[in-house]
């Protein structure tokens, strides 16, 4: 009795280790999809980030440089260096 009840057990074993190729989690396709995904969030970001530099340059004039506070304002500066102002956007 007790030998098969070992065997048993060393079949229900060898039955869950022969089934765990199906569990190798997300395949190639995922990580294609999840590629693209970070892909895409890269761009939007790079995007915005582009129209905040293009909307803080024509606040602060062509010749101006500028400088983005803590706050999320931009302190703008003439050529020489010197602050004029703030602004928010």
């Amino acid at each position: 009795m007790n030998h098969a009840i070992n065997w048993g057990l060393a079949a229900l074993a060898a039955l869950v280790l022969s089934t765990a190729y199906l569990l190798d989690g997300p395949g190639d396709i995922q990580a294609a999809i999840d590629a693209a995904a970070d892909a895409k969030a890269t761009q939007t970001e790079q995007r915005a980030q582009a129209r905040f530099e293009k909307a803080a340059q024509q606040m602060c004039g062509e010749n101006s440089g500028w400088a983005r506070l803590e706050n999320g304002a931009v302190q703008c500066f003439t050529k020489r260096g010197k602050k004029t102002s703030k602004v928010q956007l």
